[in-house]
């Protein structure tokens, strides 16, 4: 009796990837709300300390001058620690890296986004349907952003208070002034946001780069808190808004732009033939 043939019987998933995909991603969701609340609780005091912390370690633009508050400690009696003990590099660090971060920190302008979408336009086989899903995917997850921002108002550790003062890394929300001026907004951060949708599209049209892509988007979005400009929790929000809102965007404009997400071989599969 001639035995069955079972080479071509396909095993099916009990599961199916859109199931794993969804579960991962309520399972990031789920982190980022638990993060930004311990983040932003107790009026973000964790969120401020964490901030100041960074600010302690790498220094700034205007280094503070650590010896002349140690030379006269009586007028500093209840001075901070982040203001009298002596960071490593004696807060130069930020000095000594300042191209590194402020290269990172290009990577959300809009000069250094034309020139990206310049370059998917020229690589990828869908030309500029391929830039078109990269655009949509910037331009969607910053309007959500935008809107976000516009909405919660809160100051830049760094920004100008209503008193007219410089804010020092204190919490101030106003909320609704984006509505009116655009001067200072905080939460979320446009450079995080900008830079995971970069990724996010992306990896829509080349994943094998993935984790190249997400790693400069965190290393873009860590520099604005290096640089002064937003408190950990608005670049986590942001990223956020940036890798979801722009990987949607993406698989819509490449639907009607017929771009098919691009994915990777699996194992033991044959690599397609290349597009001519």
């Amino acid at each position: 009796m001639a035995q069955a043939d079972t080479s071509k019987v396909a095993i099916k998933s009990p599961h199916p990837p859109e199931t794993g995909v969804w579960r991962k991603n309520i399972i990031i969701l789920t982190m980022v709300a638990i993060v930004e609340t311990l983040l932003l609780w107790n009026n973000a005091a964790l969120d401020r300390t964490l901030w100041l912390a960074t600010r302690w370690l790498m220094g700034d633009q205007q280094p503070y001058n650590w010896n002349a508050v140690k030379l006269n400690p009586a007028t500093h009696p209840h001075a901070p620690w982040w203001r009298v003990v002596t960071p490593p590099f004696h807060s130069q660090l930020y000095h000594h890296t300042e191209t590194t971060w402020r290269a990172l920190r290009d990577v959300g302008v809009p000069a250094e986004v034309i020139f990206i979408c310049v370059v998917v336009a020229i690589y990828s086989p869908y030309r500029l349907r391929a830039a078109g899903v990269f655009l949509g995917s910037i331009l969607g997850a910053g309007a959500v952003s935008e809107f976000f921002k516009s909405i919660c108002g809160r100051v830049r550790p760094i920004g100008r208070l209503p008193s007219g003062h410089l804010n020092d890394g204190h919490n101030v929300w106003q909320w609704f002034r984006g509505l009116h001026t655009q001067h200072d907004l905080s939460f979320p951060s446009g450079h995080a946001c900008v830079a995971f949708a970069m990724a996010a599209a992306l990896t829509y049209l080349s994943p094998r780069g993935r984790w190249l892509f997400l790693t400069i988007a965190w290393l873009t979005s860590f520099s604005r808190v290096v640089m002064q400009a937003h408190f950990y929790s608005d670049i986590i929000f942001g990223g956020t808004i940036g890798w979801f809102c722009g990987f949607g965007c993406s698989m819509w404009v490449g639907e009607r732009l017929k771009v098919p997400q691009a994915r990777l071989p699996e194992l033991g599969e044959q690599k397609p033939a290349a597009l001519t």
